[in-house]
């Protein structure tokens, strides 16, 4: 076998180590101009996006075609023009074995020929109160789309989707709630949801770039120490069976520690295998030593670097630990609530045929071509008029910072004076007057380490500033990450993108999963928001596709490690986890945990999407009585997730 068949095998597993299906794999990959990795991502988003009823896509030749069509549709889609967009024709470039062709972004709109200057009007409202002008800030050297927001009310900035604005995506346990009563509730107004925040806000108040390596290295033991005590607690072994897997032995032993490359040096996207993997012990129980792993002895393993893990097995040449079997981390429990509280909830919400709705969105909120939030009111109003809901969680960037008129600092507002000074006061007299008009009762608010209105861009991250802002007491300033009760229902939320960063090994049953849920299960037993070390790293994605483009920012995770421990689950597994992603939308039900990812509000320069989470009030079928007097929420069995295009 050649070095890419081998490769093929390796990512596809032993199902494709069959002659047709590598020559096709090998065909692919060399029209799409893709690396065996880059492949079978893109396989995983086909499994994910064509799939019907959790019902697994077998690896197969005809699907393999339909593969390949799928890859040409979402290119040939990436390059669609407007009707009325000039003739500019631009050539298709197909990527090279080393470059992710996911990583590159196709423009939507060719660059018009003449270059005019947009002002930016001051709110002006109908009679319905809706906005009347555009918030857009343009400088003087970028380009004008050749048609508006109005022309084209599915795309950003005159580019058409073929799905249109309001449509629904992708629905989860749609028999739980019927459309018609989901329909029904947009009549009502949205009560007061109780909100209980379940976090001290002056733990977030440390200084950024002041991270010292000592506390570093102090948090990273005390992770692998407390693990080997929940290990120790749960599976009741003997203290006397745990010892250091760098030491040569011949009796097997118990280890703890957690999965490092095989080079502090690998980046930390590289494509590793069971080969390039080490176990890295704590000062208590290692000396801090790395060793490297064999894992052949394990028919089935899914693992990641910062990965926490329980090995039982023995070194006997002092140089490999060999893993003969895996014990997994135990997970926490689920949220309870009493009878009392079942009662209040229902009677708050207003009775058994009441529905909690909460509408969750994650910016960037604009196109990347320009500063218009248009689509931002839209949203606004059909908010206000539609949907109703009680709560709105809205995730940042609201003003990316990797925007290039961010970056360049051309931003200008003719029709405000005086100018603002500030990017706090762009945020107050642009964004924060069509966030004021929301009617609902309580917006929530949790920032991005890539939001230029912060001024703390580590993760953990502390709140934004309401008043400065200039926002009203409906609006609620949360951490990131952040866990909280509406009512009954306990709420995780992070803004960390875990499901691009994590990159996980797989053996055995693993392949078969979809990567969305591996990635959840392990945020869940890994009983943390973001469990990746040292994790995603700030990069620059070059556009290729025309010379006068900008470059396109990848943020990196920007881990303030010794402060990670806020960034743990508290006391029980959230019932609603909330972990915004630039990868595609889903909802799921993962470990009993209702897992959504709303997706971005704009991709690039095209409508994304976002999340409406629709709860009935609890009822005492709907639940799980665990004792006299404790019920488990069961939240997954009576919720119902639509995404909906913007």
């Amino acid at each position: 076998m050649t070095t890419i068949d081998t490769q093929i095998v390796e990512k596809f597993g032993q199902k494709a180590n069959q002659p047709e299906i590598i020559k096709k794999c090998s065909e692919l990959i060399d029209l799409f101009g893709l690396t065996a990795e880059e492949l079978f991502l893109k396989w995983e988003t086909f499994v994910v996006t064509t799939s019907i009823a959790g019902k697994d896509i077998p690896l197969s030749l005809e699907n393999l075609e339909k593969l390949q069509s799928y890859i040409q549709k979402r290119i040939v889609r990436d390059n669609q023009k407007t009707p009325a967009s000039n003739h500019i024709k631009q050539p298709i470039i197909r990527g090279t074995p080393d470059i992710s062709m996911s990583s590159m972004v196709m423009p939507s709109t060719p660059l018009s020929l003449s270059h005019k200057r947009r002002k930016l009007g001051t709110p002006q409202l109908r009679s319905d109160g809706s906005d009347s002008s555009f918030f857009t800030a343009r400088s003087s050297s970028s380009p004008v789309p050749s048609s508006d927001y109005e022309s084209t009310p599915s795309g950003v900035g005159g580019v058409g989707n073929t799905k249109q604005s309001g449509s629904i995506l992708e629905t989860l346990n749609p028999e739980v709630i019927s459309e018609s009563k989901l329909a029904a509730s947009e009549e009502k107004e949205g009560g007061k949801l109780r909100l209980i925040a379940n976090f001290d806000p002056a733990k977030y108040k440390f200084r950024t770039m002041n991270q010292k390596l000592l506390e570093v290295a102090d948090y990273l033991d005390d992770q692998v120490d407390r693990a080997a005590q929940i290990v120790l607690k749960h599976y009741k072994f003997d203290q006397a069976e745990f010892g250091n897997p760098n030491i040569q032995s011949q009796a097997e032993i118990l280890a703890v520690g957690r999965i490092v490359p095989d080079s502090p040096l690998t980046e930390y996207d590289a494509d590793l295998n069971s080969d390039s993997l080490f176990l890295e012990a704590s000062r208590s129980g290692g000396i801090g030593e790395r060793v490297r792993l064999d894992l052949a002895a394990l028919d089935e393993y899914s693992l990641f670097p910062g990965q926490i893990v329980c090995f039982r097995g023995l070194n006997p040449t002092g140089t490999v630990f060999k893993v003969t079997k895996q014990y997994n981390i135990p997970y926490l429990g689920a949220p309870v609530m009493s009878i009392d509280d079942q009662k209040s909830y229902r009677d708050q919400l207003g009775g058994e045929d009441a529905l909690m709705k909460v509408a969750v969105t994650a910016g960037p909120y604009t196109s990347s071509k320009e500063l218009n939030f248009d689509l931002l009111s839209k949203f606004v109003d059909r908010m206000n008029n539609q949907v109703k809901p009680n709560t709105i969680i809205m995730f940042g960037p609201f003003l990316d910072v990797n925007h290039k008129q961010i970056q360049e600092g051309t931003l200008e507002f003719p029709e405000i004076d005086p100018q603002p000074k500030t990017l706090d006061e762009v945020f107050k007299f642009v964004v924060a007057p069509i966030l004021r008009r929301l009617t609902c009762s309580q917006v929530l608010l949790i920032p991005s380490t890539k939001d230029a209105i912060s001024d703390h861009a580590a993760y953990p991250q502390r709140m934004l500033e309401r008043k400065r802002l200039g926002l009203g007491k409906a609006f609620k300033c949360f951490p990131n990450p952040a866990t909280f009760s509406l009512n009954e229902v306990l709420v995780g939320c992070s803004n960390n993108d875990a499901f691009r960063d994590l990159k996980d090994v797989n053996k055995g049953e693993f392949l078969q999963q979809s990567r969305f849920n591996r990635i959840a299960e392990h945020i869940l037993e890994q009983r943390r928001y973001y469990p990746s070390f040292p994790g995603g790293i700030k990069c620059k994605r070059m556009r290729l596709l025309a010379p006068d483009s900008s470059d396109r920012y990848v943020s990196g995770a920007d881990l303030h490690v010794s402060y990670m421990g806020l960034a743990e689950f508290p006391d029980s597994l959230p019932d609603v986890l909330l972990l915004p992603s630039e990868l595609k939308h889903f909802a799921k039900v993962v470990k009993n945990v209702l897992v959504v990812n709303p997706g971005n509000f704009v991709k690039l320069n095209h409508n994304g999407s976002y999340a409406l989470i629709s709860i009935k009030a609890p009822a005492e079928a709907d639940l799980h009585k665990v004792s006299d007097d404790a019920f488990l929420n069961n939240i997954w069995k009576r919720a119902r997730v639509d995404i909906f295009r913007v």
